[in-house]
Parts: C-alpha cells; structure tokens; sequence
C-alpha cells in the first residue's frame, strides 16, 4: 500500500490546458475516483501518474519518493484499460504471466503467482483458453489480474467497465470494489459514470476543465456538492435560478447573504396538499406537467408559477398520484436540504479550503 502525492500538475496541448495545478492526497489503501465529463482531465491525470504523459510541470510521489524521472515500466504500478489490452496471441494464463516474465521471475514462482491471481478474478478454470473465446467480462478479469500479479504499489483502472452492459457492469464493479478491499492495495479509478463513482469509492475527485471541483466521500459529493458544476453533474439536481422569494428569505436568514442560485434534490421535494405549512418547510404552488412511473419509484415535472419546472422523486407512488398529471399541487421544499449558491457557483456556507 502507497500514499500518492500529486502537486500542482499542469499539462497543455497548444493552447489548450488539459490540467490546471492539479494537487491531490490519495491516501493509503484507498479507492480514489477521478470523475467528470469527457475531456474533464482526468484520462490525462491517471496517465500521467502512470507514467504514459509527461506533465509540464509539477511532482508526483508514491510512497514519499518522487517518481516523475522514472519511465512507465519502473514505476511499480499495474494498469487496467478500458479495451481490455489483452494479447490476442496467448492464452488467459500467458496474458497474466506476462509482467512476470518480464522480471525475470523463476517459473514456480510464475505458476503460483498465476493461479493466486485467477483464483481471485474467478478464471481458474479458464487458463488455457485465448482471449477470443472469452466474454468481455472475462477478458476485462484477465486484465485486473494481469495488472494485479505484479504486486504493484498502485493499482490505475480507466474507465474499465465502459464496454460492458448494464447488467455485467454492475457485477464487475462490485467484484473490483470486494477485491480492492480484500487486497488494500491503493487504487485511483477514473468514470463519467457517477452512480458508479458513487457505489465504489471511499472518495471522489470531480473534475471539470482540467481543475479540480470538489474531493469528498460519496455523501459529501451528492449531499453537499461545493459548486455548482458539482451539483448539476452528480445526481438529479433542480436548480432555482432565480430563486422564489420566500426561498430567498429562508437562506439569507440563516446565512446573511443572497444566494444567486439554489439547488435542491428531487428526493427532497414532496408533494403536498395540506393546508397548514408548518414547521420551517417551504410551500410552492404548482403544476403537473408530467409524470414518469419506474415501477417502484415515479418522476413528477412540475412547473412552478415563476416559471421554473421541478422534479419531485416520489416512492411507493399510488394509483391516485399517478392520475395527477395536469393537476394543481403544492410542493413541500425541505429547508434543511437548500443548497444555495453565491455569484460565483460557490455553496454558501461550505468550508472549500
């Protein structure tokens, strides 16, 4: 296990800045995201740590020695890619021995090394087989196994489920996430897929233009999202933009100032027709323009007298609220969960040093 050190990595590509003074901590053990939009930064970021770019300027150390003179090979780190990167010429047991042989390791050493590593991507039974007899799940196992057997000191995954369906997706992220726990070993993975950065990190880097938004816990990032980027990129957000009156009001009460913009989760927002508000919820009047219905869950768009459109997450919907389409309703905006932003995208009231 390693502690990654990245301060103030800068790469340019002409005129265009793929990486702004990117300075992250990645603690030891740790499964580390890097997520954002396509061309955030974060592919560039993850190869430069692997040693596959040059940065312009700006350090990284692993485990407190500095790394950034050493070529990809040296650096102790295994990869994982997002189109598998198998050899199509050996067979599954050929492809994970592969950085063995490399090393010169001797071939009792190789074999045992091997079959340690199948057993835990569950391929023992498939050695002998070639890449084109495999699955894409199988071959993406073959890859984090190859990349595993080394023992690296880190271990860089890029987007390696993005070739997959759905449903094997989300059995291969729960398998990497069990193997990463079982093996501790400090892992940054980079997706745009946020449920997926979300279900597998113990943090998340969100990155857009080649800067850094917000590092946080899975909860830190979709409660409390520090910018408005932030907000509108992680999970279903209704921004209020501008803000009721009577929303306005609530916020600079408890914070002194006016809030630009204010966001509030749809999971946040109930529908509601009693006539007493109370307690220090807000009450909006409104319409339902539509509603969508997921089975155990149901998606209201209602529009807003000034003109805003909200979503309301609704669970257990009942047969009457899913006729309610075209009806008026008051919505019930939970005080507590206002996230209000400044002028400058900014949560107000966050500590974002």
């Amino acid at each position: 296990m390693a502690v990654v050190e990245l301060d103030d990595i800068t790469k340019s590509y002409g005129t265009l800045k793929a990486l702004d003074a990117v300075s992250l901590s990645i603690r030891s053990g740790e499964f580390f995201t890097l997520l954002g939009p396509s061309g955030c930064g974060k592919t560039t970021l993850l190869r430069t740590v692997a040693g596959f770019n040059r940065q312009d300027s700006g350090m990284i150390r692993v485990a407190g020695a500095e790394i950034d003179h050493l070529p990809a090979h040296r650096r102790d780190i295994g990869m994982v890619f997002q189109d598998y990167a198998v050899f199509p010429h050996m067979t599954v047991e050929g492809n994970v021995a592969f950085g063995l042989e490399s090393r010169r390791c001797g071939r009792k050493e190789i074999a045992e090394r091997v079959g340690r590593a199948l057993e835990l991507v569950r391929l023992t039974d498939l050695g002998a087989r070639m890449p084109h007899q495999l699955s894409g799940g199988q071959q993406q196992r073959v890859g984090l196994a190859r990349a595993m057997v080394i023992n690296p000191q880190i271990l860089l995954m890029d987007e390696p489920l993005s070739n997959l369906d759905a449903k094997l997706r989300i059995e291969l992220r729960e398998d990497i996430r069990d193997l990463q726990r079982s093996l501790g070993i400090t892992t940054v993975y980079v997706t745009h897929d946020q449920e997926e950065a979300l279900v597998v990190s113990d943090r998340i880097c969100v990155m857009h233009a080649g800067e850094v938004h917000q590092i946080g816990t899975p909860w830190e990032i979709y409660k409390r999202p520090a910018t408005l980027f932030v907000a509108g990129f992680v999970g279903a957000m209704n921004l209020l933009d501008p803000p009721p009156e009577a929303v306005v009001e609530r916020i600079e009460a408890r914070h002194g100032c006016r809030p630009e913009v204010v966001g509030i989760r749809p999971e946040d927002v109930a529908l509601d027709v009693a006539e007493d508000a109370g307690g220090d919820d807000i009450f909006i009047e409104g319409m339902v323009d539509k509603i969508s219905f997921a089975g155990p869950e149901a998606l209201y768009f209602v529009s807003t007298a000034d003109g805003a459109t909200l979503q309301v997450q609704v669970h257990r919907p009942t047969a009457d609220l899913l006729g309610r389409a075209g009806q008026s309703v008051r919505l019930r905006l939970s005080e507590a969960q206002l996230l209000p932003y400044d002028d400058r995208g900014r949560l107000i009231g966050a500590d974002l040093s």
